[in-house]
């Protein structure tokens, strides 16, 4: 201890006060980032919600017109059902018309059998009298034949008409038979036909509830979507109203080149290395291979993306309360303007772009638009 110094109470206040504040400006600093964080994961998760959103919908719409084939595949087998019913319809009406002749025919059989047989059973009560008695009782030989020729075609036209009335009958029950298998087979396809139907209404039925399932699904993904985006909204307005408080909140920045730590131009006067005079040097040269990766030395918005005269691809993040930094020289760019970024993030990849004479970083720290020594601002861990 120095000797006549006398640590008071009020010198202990202000260590206390600038302790105190040291820590809010820290603990401020790492809530910025630490919404940022929470915002950039929100964004993350909102693009997972709206990929798996769009995958249902591809998959309800590929559903959907399953659903319809289908359905225009049942539509069609009911018309084939529909067909084949009428053709059986059609089979059973002529069965029972068949039946009805077969039934007629029988009929007439029987009638000419119990004809025949009545005139068997008169032969055989009456003797060889009968059709001899007939042919006996001619007057002369020509009255004889011709009674010969009647009886021999009364007995022909029985016979010939008991054949002819077999030969109908064995036709119609052939064509019976034809009509029931006809039938048979009608039947036996409707029923694969309905079948094949009652296989398509399971599959259907299958894809409607999938079809429900999916439309559900995507609701509540939906439901989730517009909760994270309330949430991403809110997040954004508390980051804004941080970032525009009138003093930085961000505390000290990290080192915008993880992969080196080699300051290769100081910030201050200096001889041009493309003009060759005395020139300020408005920031810091740091060591940065080309492809190299440069990160944001802290959370916030960036206000410019793009070529900038001689600083070549540039990249400004605005910081709040009036603080900025500036990365010059990139041959590439990873963020647009108006995005925000993380304490972290690659923002660019070192190049040579604009006047510079090799691969580096040139690296600004602005407050209020006004040059400051970056060195003080950022930390090397």
């Amino acid at each position: 201890m120095v000797k006549g110094f006398k640590f008071n109470k009020f010198h202990i206040l202000i260590c206390l006060i600038l302790i105190l504040n040291s820590i809010v400006v820290y603990a401020d600093g790492n809530d910025v980032n630490d919404l940022q964080q929470e915002l950039n994961e929100n964004k993350d998760k909102m693009e997972e919600i709206n990929k798996d959103i769009k995958n249902n919908k591809k998959k309800a719409n590929k559903v959907e017109k399953t659903i319809e084939q289908f359905d225009q595949k049942i539509e069609s087998i009911d018309s084939q059902l529909r067909d084949y019913e009428a053709k059986i319809n059609n089979l059973l009406d002529n069965i029972e018309i068949t039946k009805a002749k077969l039934t007629q025919a029988k009929e007439s059989i029987n009638e000419k059998n119990d004809t025949l047989n009545s005139r068997l059973r008169v032969m055989y009560i009456n003797g060889p009298i009968g059709y001899a008695e007939v042919l006996l009782g001619a007057e002369d030989l020509g009255d004889f034949l011709t009674r010969l020729d009647m009886v021999k075609s009364l007995v022909d036209h029985d016979v010939e008409l008991l054949k002819y009335m077999n030969d109908k009958r064995e036709k119609i029950e052939e064509n019976k038979k034809e009509l029931e298998n006809k039938k048979i087979i009608l039947a036996s396809t409707k029923e694969k036909i309905e079948e094949k139907k009652n296989n398509l209404e399971v599959v259907t039925r299958q894809k409607e509830r999938e079809m429900t399932r999916l439309k559900q699904n995507t609701k509540e993904l939906e439901r989730q979507y517009d909760k994270l985006y309330k949430e991403a909204n809110a997040l954004e307005d508390r980051i804004k109203r941080m970032e525009s408080a009138g003093k930085y909140k961000g505390g000290r920045m990290a080192w915008p080149v993880p992969a080196y730590r080699k300051v290769t131009s100081p910030y201050g006067y200096r001889i041009h290395p493309v003009f060759k005079t005395k020139k300020f040097h408005t920031g810091v040269d740091l060591r940065a291979y080309y492809g190299t990766s440069i990160v944001a030395a802290n959370g916030g918005v960036v206000k410019i993306a793009g070529w900038l005269g001689g600083y070549g691809k540039v990249v400004l993040i605005d910081h709040g309360g009036g603080i900025s930094t500036l990365y010059a020289h990139n041959s590439r760019l990873l963020v647009k303007e108006g995005q925000r970024v993380t304490r972290g993030q690659a923002i660019s990849k070192a190049g040579s772009t604009g006047y510079s004479t090799a691969s580096h970083l040139h690296f600004e720290v602005r407050d209020k638009g006004k040059y400051e020594n970056p060195l003080p601002w950022i930390t090397k861990q």
